[in-house]
């Protein structure tokens, strides 16, 4: 008997180390929850989540998106002029700023240029904006959710056909519009690199 009840205390010791060790680890599951985060603020105008209240701006939203799967993405140490930068900053200095032309789900968006924030009328306004990437077609038209015009909200980019707001032949839409009057106001257009907080 005392045999069998010590056993049984080993298994939950082992047991209790297993899941905590799980809890620690990075997986499908993590990028699942913060997919889920973002798609339930869809519409929203507050970012809220749960009894926390975040800055209700596209970097507000990111941040939120994350810390779903407890990963802060923006260290406040880090000297930046926007929390989209911020957040840059920090994943560069975490080696998870990447060049590829084609996303995964789950990676975020840098943009440079998508509004006049310091009012100078010269587009000299770098990480302006910061969306999440929640799917990528086959087409490599990505499907970003961020917050914008208000909201959250979802829009299209197709890094292959920048400067194109729809398919010519299909009318699908390839890029969103970002910005007011002329000259770059596309998502391909103003779009800077992406972010990868979530190791494969």
């Amino acid at each position: 008997m005392r045999r069998l009840l010590l056993l049984l205390a080993a298994l939950v010791v082992v047991s209790g180390c297993a899941t905590t060790r799980g809890h620690n680890r990075r997986g499908p599951s993590d990028l699942q929850r913060v997919l889920d985060s973002a798609l339930m603020l869809l519409g929203d105008a507050k970012v809220r989540v749960g009894e926390r209240s975040y800055r209700s701006d596209c970097s507000g939203f990111v941040t939120a998106a994350f810390d779903s799967v407890q990963m802060a993405i923006a260290d406040p140490g880090v000297d930046a002029n926007s929390g989209t930068e911020t957040i840059y900053k920090t994943l560069r200095a975490r080696g998870r700023i990447h060049n590829k032309k084609v996303p995964e789900p789950g990676d975020i968006a840098f943009f440079h240029n998508t509004w006049d924030r310091n009012g100078n009328k010269v587009r000299d306004d770098r990480f302006s904006h910061v969306a999440l990437v929640e799917s990528v077609g086959d087409d490599g038209t990505v499907t970003l959710i961020h917050y914008a015009s208000g909201k959250v909200k979802r829009d299209k980019m197709n890094l292959k056909h920048p400067n194109d707001a729809r398919d010519p032949e299909t009318g699908d839409p390839w890029n969103s519009y970002m910005r007011r009057g002329g000259g770059k106001v596309l998502t391909g257009q103003l779009f800077y690199r992406f972010g990868r907080p979530l190791p494969k």
